[in-house]
């Protein structure tokens, strides 16, 4: 499935992250409908689910310093069409939503063109939802969805003094 681009207002950020950037980066799309996916969580019983104001997805996670120029900030937003493409799967303790974009996967591969690390095998657009409660997934029908991302969030990871289980919790996925 590829994603659906919709032009947004430009909106502008405090720091800018264009140009040569030495930290390690955080990017990410928050999920805008969130509403939708909340409900089929709730309504599939997961014990522990993640605020619905937190779900999101990463384009990008270097924990290695980039030191080439970043792509600069897509500050549209991104609309996965509802599909059949998805599975629910369990990433380092957190459940979460897989689903195909082409978009996502494009723009994961331009960070990684210009330095930035990735601490998985490969990339996979996905959604972490709820904290793994044990249960077997093989039955569960996915969230199958519209999913509307906001504009992309440049940001350093880790840097609100998060505690080593939390950023796994919630970052790593």
């Amino acid at each position: 499935m590829s994603g659906l681009i919709t032009r947004s207002p430009k909106r502008r950020d405090p720091v800018s992250f264009h140009g040569f950037y030495s930290r390690p980066l955080f990017v990410s799309r928050p999920l805008l409908d969130h509403d939708g996916l909340d409900a089929w969580v709730k309504a599939n019983g997961f014990l522990e689910p993640l605020p619905a104001r937190t779900f999101h997805v990463t384009v990008a996670l270097s924990r290695i310093p980039i030191r080439q120029e970043l792509p600069e900030r897509d500050s549209n937003d991104l609309i996965v069409i509802a599909g059949q493409r998805r599975r629910v799967v369990c990433f380092g303790g957190v459940f979460a939503l897989t689903f195909g974009c082409a978009a996502l996967n494009r723009r994961h591969a331009e960070f990684r063109r210009v330095g930035a690390s990735w601490d998985h095998p490969s990339y996979q657009p996905h959604i972490s939802f709820a904290i793994d409660d044990g249960r077997d997934l093989s039955s569960l029908t996915p969230y199958r969805g519209r999913l509307h991302f906001g504009p992309e969030s440049y940001k350093e990871p880790f840097a609100d003094n998060v505690s080593l289980a939390t950023q796994r919790k919630f970052m790593y996925k």
